[in-house]
């Protein structure tokens, strides 16, 4: 029987496909290992930005400044207690007490961080430094810093009010913005609902086509991003970007700093060309993808499928793999009385679009992050069954609308082969689907048909 292996907590997890079954791909990134010495390349990367002035001399303009670093939520798996130590350590250098730095998490309208969390996610420097999360529902905490089409871009008020804003953040695919990084983590990172809800409004259309890993220039959630962190900078302050690529241990590849618009897009053609994978055709009947590293919970564990699905053909099955340790984490799912099989004739029956304008009315908590989630879950289960494979959220029962949950893989290859029929079926595997994205032969991105 063909074997897959894919990241599993802190070891690899083989799995026995059905003998019928071919492995028409395994889709690995072309990401080298990072090396040990990458402290020493980031600290070389704050003294000779690639682009903007150094952070010596950015911090030297502004002993008496207030300093506002932007760091990734717990959804995340970055270094950044040795990133910080690197930071930090200029930080101090240039005479800035530690009084006149704040940590501000980005984490939009994910659950807020913990006082574990934070411990975990900023080591050491967490007894030293105030942090708070992003209070994305307290209009008072935010002001405007300018407008642009129907986007009113709201900041947190301090992070808009600081001298000089460190964004540090990795840059890797993203289902909606073609890739993360650059003032993704303001805006909508460091954002009120308003402005989370107009951005995630952008790009979906009633046909269904592929985000990730297209160009900024094709991008317009980017493109408004990078509007709005242009309007920032003008309202005030200066933004100094701290990028990186990770490999599969957590380890920066590729390391870029100064301006954030630049910087991000140096990082993320490097992104596109060892994470984007090309992917034969015809696609495959089965996509098994792994939401590693994205696999903390439901919400960040979808965007492996979102990602991915443009590798299965229209009605083939997707098998998304998930630790899902942090299960719902927060969400609160609407009851829902019908098996994940009638959901999706009724998804087909209607429309994704007609059933998402009629749940966002008749359920109006599913705004923001919330709402632009619905929307892309409905298109991708109007076009293929997902099997959700989460030991986790099967134990305890949760679910989620349109999703079925097995407790393990062999499972949901069963619920697979009843549904496709018997006989072979073609098999593409992604090991890491929260950080790769297919590049189909038989096109451009963007063209794979719905």
């Amino acid at each position: 029987m063909p074997t897959i292996s894919v990241p599993w907590v802190d070891n690899d997890l083989s799995i026995e496909l059905p003998a019928d079954w071919t492995l028409q791909q395994t889709a690995h990134s072309q990401l080298s290992p990072g090396q040990e010495a990458w402290p020493d390349r980031l600290a070389s990367a704050l003294h000779k930005p690639d682009t903007a002035l150094p952070l010596e001399k950015l911090l030297a303009a502004r002993p008496r400044g207030r300093i506002v670093l932007v760091i990734e939520d717990i959804t995340r798996h970055s270094p950044v207690p040795r990133i910080l130590e690197t930071v930090m350590r200029e930080i101090r250098h240039a005479g800035v007490s530690d009084e006149q730095v704040q940590v501000v998490f980005a984490n939009g309208m994910h659950p807020p961080m913990t006082d574990d969390e934070a411990a975990e996610k900023l080591g050491p420097e967490v007894e030293n430094l105030k942090w708070r999360n992003n209070p994305w529902h307290d209009r008072n905490q935010y002001v405007s810093v300018g407008s642009a089409g129907k986007i009113d871009y709201l900041v947190d008020r301090q992070v808009a009010g600081a001298d000089l804003r460190i964004v540090i953040s990795a840059v890797c695919p993203h289902l909606q913005a073609g890739f993360g990084g650059g003032f993704k983590m303001i805006f909508p990172g460091c954002s009120h609902l308003d402005t989370i809800r107009e951005l995630h409004r952008l790009g979906l259309t009633r046909r269904a086509k592929q985000m990730v890993g297209t160009d900024a220039e094709k991008n317009a959630m980017r493109a408004a991003i990078d509007t709005g962190g242009k309007l920032l900078d003008k309202y005030g302050g200066v933004t100094f970007a701290v990028h990186y690529m990770l490999d599969d241990a957590d380890r920066p590849v590729h390391i870029g700093a100064g301006d954030p618009i630049s910087t991000q897009r140096m990082l993320a053609k490097q992104c596109s060309i060892a994470c984007g994978i090309l992917t034969p055709t015809p696609l495959a009947d089965v996509l098994i993808t792994n939401a590693f590293p994205r696999d903390f919970d439901l919400w960040q564990s979808f965007k492996a499928v979102a990602n991915t699905r443009w590798a299965a053909r229209p009605g083939g099955v997707i098998v998304c793999l998930s630790r899902c340790e942090a299960g719902l984490n927060g969400m609160d799912p609407p009851k829902w009385p019908l098996s994940a099989a009638w959901t999706r004739r009724i998804v087909r029956w209607l429309g994704p679009e007609a059933l998402c304008s009629l749940m966002l009315r008749m359920i109006p908590r599913l705004a923001g992050d919330a709402g632009f989630f619905v929307r892309m879950g409905l298109q991708t289960i109007h076009r293929n069954p997902i099997f959700l494979v989460a030991p986790t959220l099967h134990e305890t029962g949760a679910n989620f609308p349109g999703l079925e949950v097995f407790a393990t893989a062999d499972d949901a290859f069963a619920a697979a082969g009843k549904l496709l029929g018997s006989g072979p079926q073609k098999v593409i595997v992604f090991p890491a689907g929260g950080t790769t994205f297919p590049v189909p032969t038989g096109g451009p991105i963007g063209r794979t048909p719905a």
